[in-house]
């Protein structure tokens, strides 16, 4: 798989993410609580992605007990951010815990020099401190008198590094497994994350027959199936730091399907927001694109 193609896999896994914010609230507007939204999002991804796996677990030998249980447990650490991040939205506004989160792109970049030891690159850095002011910007016309809570900060920064987590364990985690199977062993430690901490009592009171079914498939669908595939498909190639950058995308993405779905006008300044935000996504590979245009002059 090129680079190219890996970094738009990437870029579509995190702009399916964006759908997902639209999707809660308007599963929250029918009445549905927190646990019931999160544990039908997770049983209904898990379940189709199983599904889809069931072929290439016929045609794939035996998955290791070593590598299902860290995929597993790596899953359970990624079942987390969402958790986090509806905590973090109980006693702080939707803009600032978002900015909370953003911090995973610069968390993901620290995870990866640590791991290889190599010093990212300039244009890594410079592309994250962009997309950082641009998140701010997109979010600053809704922070004015927002009231800041410790308890809410520190589950909104904790939202952000297990995102961060998700994204770097994606990168080396049994990548010689199936996609497809890796994608599902990773989902079902979600699944038991969000069992143990939320009742799964939706499960057997009938909620999924009075239309939590409906908002579970779809948040099942952008939130967990897609991303997850996608990530799976293309970070071990463009490793984690690079996939923190560009997993940025998430934020244009949920102001454009705001603006769409639930008619919130972003302002001038969200704009600007989202333009520097695509901008340091193009500063992230700039050398690559250069190097590309390069090879094929020389070729032509």
């Amino acid at each position: 798989m090129s680079r190219t193609q890996a970094s738009i896999y990437v870029l579509m896994g995190a702009s399916s993410y964006g759908v997902v914010s639209t999707i809660t609230k308007l599963a929250y507007q029918h009445g549905f609580a927190t646990g019931e939204i999160t544990g039908s999002q997770v049983f209904f991804g898990c379940l189709f992605l199983w599904l889809v796996a069931l072929p290439a677990c016929a045609k794939t030998k035996r998955l290791s007990r070593k590598s299902l249980l860290s995929l597993i447990m790596c899953g359970m650490v990624s079942g987390l951010t969402g958790i986090f991040y509806y905590l973090s939205l109980k006693t702080l506004s939707a803009s600032f815990a978002i900015i909370l989160m953003f911090q995973f792109t610069w968390i993901g970049l620290l995870l990866e020099w640590m791991r290889t030891r190599v010093r990212p690159r300039w244009n890594h850095w410079l592309a994250t401190t962009i997309i950082l002011s641009g998140s701010l910007l997109a979010s600053a016309s809704q922070l004015n008198g927002a009231s800041l809570h410790a308890k809410g900060i520190f589950f909104g920064l904790l939202s952000a590094l297990t995102y961060a987590l998700f994204i770097y364990f994606s990168n080396f985690v049994a990548i010689d497994v199936n996609p497809m199977i890796r994608s599902a062993s990773f989902v079902t430690g979600g699944l038991f994350t969000n069992l143990l901490i939320f009742s799964p009592a939706f499960l057997i009171e009938g909620k999924l027959f009075d239309g939590l079914w409906f908002w579970g498939l779809l948040l099942g669908l952008f939130g967990t199936v897609i991303p997850t595939i996608l990530f799976m498909k293309g970070i071990p190639h463009i490793g984690s730091g690079l996939a923190s950058i560009l997993g940025s995308v998430e934020l244009p993405a949920v102001i454009v399907v705001a603006a769409f779905f639930l008619h919130e006008q972003p302002t001038m300044l969200q704009w600007t927001g989202v333009l520097l935000i695509l901008l340091g996504i193009l500063i992230s590979e700039a050398p690559s694109i250069i190097g590309r245009r390069s090879i094929s002059a020389k070729q032509s």
